[in-house]
């Protein structure tokens, strides 16, 4: 991609050219009549001059457009280092996370806020399988034994697969919805919002993948 250097120093010398062109033709002219009248004069001093100031709206334009396409790799840049910082927080590829990022946006949640959420899954699976304790006591006590799932199963998967995994236990052990919401929320704050994309095994949260997939 051409730098706003670049593109003025082409657009400089396109104009100079411009110019000299024009002046050897009104020379040209000169001789070959002799003289000019002063019409004619007039006519190649208003060429000479448009030229000059299309050439400087031009650049203008060049170091616009080459500034604007600047500040759009900048932002490129900086949102796709974002986005890793925050799929590594939250133990999702990145790929992953961008594909669950679209679809909780759909649901007012933006991807700060996911990153969190899973990178609180993820925490909180470590501490069981540490200490035995913690906020996820007893889902791996009361829960999982019934829906044959283990902590060790959890502690390998990333935090988006492991949320899902979690999910899909709750609802096999056909849990009440106050049940539910209190068993998210003790695994991640604000996680109960993600429960429309993570029911009936991630169905709508795939749906949305697929989406974000086609859009690139």
């Amino acid at each position: 991609m051409a730098s706003a250097g670049t593109v003025t120093l082409e657009l400089d010398a396109n104009s100079v050219k411009l110019i000299r062109e024009l002046q050897k033709a009104q020379k040209q002219t000169k001789r070959s009549t002799g003289t000019m009248s002063l019409d004619a004069k007039k006519a190649f001093n208003s060429m000479k001059d448009n030229a000059v100031k299309t050439a400087k709206a031009l650049t203008g334009i060049g170091l616009a457009a080459a500034a604007s396409a600047t500040a759009i790799v900048r932002s490129t840049t900086k949102a796709a280092n974002e986005i890793q910082v925050l799929s590594r927080t939250a133990n999702t590829s990145v790929g992953d996370f961008q594909r669950m990022a679209f679809a909780a946006n759909q649901f007012g949640i933006g991807n700060e806020k996911l990153s969190d959420i899973l990178k609180d899954v993820t925490e909180r699976i470590g501490d069981f399988t540490k200490t035995g304790g913690g906020p996820m006591a007893d889902f791996f006590e009361k829960i999982a034994p019934k829906v044959g799932v283990t902590a060790d199963q959890f502690a390998r998967l990333s935090g988006r697969d492991a949320l899902q995994l979690y999910v899909t236990s709750l609802e096999k052990a056909n849990l009440s919805q106050a049940e539910m919401t209190s068993y998210m929320e003790e695994i991640a704050l604000d996680s109960v919002r993600l429960l429309p994309l993570l029911r009936d095994n991630g169905k709508v949260a795939g749906e949305f993948a697929d989406q974000a997939d086609r859009l690139g």
